[in-house]
């Protein structure tokens, strides 16, 4: 069990992948690739809402296969579910592909990567700028968050932590899974800074 959580290969080209954040908790899937391509998708584990949740993850399983990625459009009305799913999708992809989430990121000097893959869809990726021991800046690299809460919380708290130096924020109601996400990547980010 614990191989197949962390999105280990269990047989030829089926990896998985599992996001803890649906509407009824974990979404678990296992992805069939060939080579680069998503052949099929299993969902081994939800317990999302039947009828708009279940009916997402139907829709989403085919727009996945067919777009050939995990970054496609929501299903309205069933957002949270849709990017949990999208998030579990892309976690197996990324295992298949050995998709390494550092190694397109530009850093400068005094630019430091945070990364926590525990946002609402998964990974979210910050780069801090720190000058004298202070943040001066933190850009988001890379969010699969709602864009209705979740990025407008992103908006919100960055400032914050800016102003507070990277200690930990309070969350704001409704978006404390992505307000959690960013603090962690921020705190990874300079923890590195102090290396």
């Amino acid at each position: 069990m614990l191989l197949t959580m962390c999105g280990a290969m269990a047989e030829e080209g089926v990896f998985y992948g599992q996001n803890d954040h649906g509407v009824g908790g974990t979404i678990r899937v296992a992805v069939t690739m060939d080579g680069d391509t998503i052949k099929a998708i299993k969902t081994l584990e939800q317990k999302e809402t039947r009828g708009l949740g279940t009916t997402a993850i139907m829709q989403l399983t085919k727009d996945i296969v067919s777009a050939n990625s995990p970054d496609v459009d929501v299903v309205a009305g069933a957002t949270l579910s849709s990017i949990a799913f999208t998030g579990a999708v892309r976690q197996a992809v990324e295992e298949a592909t050995a998709f390494e989430p550092a190694a397109n990121a530009e850093l400068g000097e005094n630019e430091y990567l945070g990364i926590s893959n525990n946002g609402l869809g998964g990974r979210l990726m910050v780069k801090v700028t720190v000058a004298d021991g202070k943040i001066t800046a933190i850009d988001v690299l890379e969010a699969h968050e709602s864009e209705e809460i979740g990025v407008a919380a992103l908006n919100t708290q960055i400032p914050k932590l800016v102003e507070s130096n990277g200690e930990k924020v309070d969350a704001i109601t409704g978006a404390t899974i992505t307000c959690d996400a960013l603090n962690e990547a921020v705190a990874a980010a300079m923890a590195a800074s102090q290396e």
